[in-house]
């Protein structure tokens, strides 16, 4: 317990010397699609023994060095504090912990019931991208991340466009912001509205384990309601030629209300997307990072479709490779790499609809052919019998 305790203890102190010296990749909003959207992804140590300064629970945060925490960035005075911050006996012996939540059942929500982080979308009086994480913050969930006595943003993952299925759309740039809490106890989470339905800390260390994290558990989406909401007749057509489509999904294990009886909360799409960009940002650059969360690409029903995808992929494959000692650039070649999924998506729909139909066709023209053979053997087994 100790070596992965201390172990991720390290990985994170790796993502903030990342966050700090490589710049994120933004994506400015195109004129036609202004949407924006900020998510906070907090972490916190939580203390395994409880019996460290229990005379003062925000004891570094309460400290009067700390309070001259800004979120521009980590300057020299702000590197003191986070050294200070790492001494303290119960951040030595804590574990590190994402903060998820769960969005409610909602029609009309496009993420309705999936896992996810808090945030949402750019308001008018938004000052910027990290005001929007902080204020969808505070209405979903009740934490002041905000407040830099009690949290500090550490940085910021690169802006990824999120498209409407096979990236036919963009429908809004969505910008990912660390925060780490700075208290030994968080502040108290109050679900706020009709959002979201529940909050979980998971483990960081979960996302080191293969047994978990590499585990192919497919979360199975029909595209034929997406790709023609109001023709079933396409809908039945999209069905038979490209069936359906499964996402990797990682089961994360947690503990239900009675805190006896297990559970599994789905992690996938985007919100698994951001957790590995998060995960390999806790590599050194000159480290060779494990395989990726996401590194499973979706699959579909039909080999050929698998396949087709599989072959358009190979230059991305081969430049990710060649590239995987270098963070900056892996990083911004695997995010690339899914708008190039999508367009050998596209293309491997478009092969093997033609490659069916022209099968389809060429069984109906043979198809007086093949009765009569049947019908001829038919006969044929008859006599013998008879």
């Amino acid at each position: 317990m100790t070596n992965t305790v201390s172990s991720t203890l390290d990985r994170l102190r790796i993502l903030i010397t990342n966050l700090e010296n490589i710049p994120p990749y933004n994506i400015r909003s195109p004129s036609n699609q202004p949407c924006r959207a900020s998510v906070a992804i907090i972490i916190r140590i939580r203390p395994n023994n409880l019996s460290h300064d229990n005379n003062n629970k925000f004891d570094f945060a309460e400290s009067s060095t700390n309070k001259s925490l800004q979120s521009e960035g980590i300057n020299n005075e702000q590197k003191t504090n986070l050294e200070d911050f790492w001494e303290l006996p119960w951040v030595k012996d804590g574990e590190p912990e994402i903060l998820y939540v769960k969005r409610a059942l909602r029609e009309g929500d496009r993420w309705s019931g999936q896992i996810a982080f808090p945030g949402g979308k750019q308001d008018k009086t938004d000052f910027d991208d990290l005001d929007t994480a902080e204020r969808e913050t505070f209405e979903e969930v009740g934490l002041d991340i905000g407040n830099r006595e009690l949290f500090l943003c550490v940085g910021a993952l690169d802006e990824r466009e999120i498209t409407s299925t096979f990236g036919k759309n963009l429908l809004m740039v969505l910008c990912p912001f660390v925060f780490l809490q700075l208290t030994k106890e968080t502040p108290p989470i109050e679900i706020s509205g009709s959002e979201i339905a529940s909050t979980h800390w998971i483990p960081l260390s979960i996302f080191f384990d293969p047994n978990i994290t590499q585990k192919w558990d497919p979360v199975s989406i029909d595209l034929s309601s997406r790709l023609a909401p109001n023709s079933w007749i396409l809908q039945n057509i999209f069905k038979t030629l490209i069936g359906r489509m499964h996402f990797h999904c990682i089961g994360l294990p947690y503990s239900d209300v009675d805190g006896i009886t297990t559970k599994k909360l789905k992690l996938w799409g985007i919100t698994l997307q951001v957790t590995s960009d998060l995960i390999d940002v806790m590599y050194w650059q000159n480290e060779i990072p494990p395989r990726r969360l996401d590194a499973k690409r979706p699959k579909f029903d039909y080999w050929d479709m698998n396949f087709f995808v599989w072959f358009f992929l190979r230059n991305n494959r081969k430049n990710y490779k060649r590239k995987m000692s270098d963070l900056k650039t892996r990083r911004k070649i695997w995010a690339e790499g899914w708008r190039e999924y999508f367009t050998a998506t596209k293309k491997s729909c478009i092969i093997a609809t033609i490659i069916r139909t022209l099968f389809a066709l060429l069984l109906i023209r043979k198809l007086p052919r093949i009765i009569f053979i049947i019908e001829k053997k038919i006969i044929n087994f008859t006599k013998r019998i008879e």
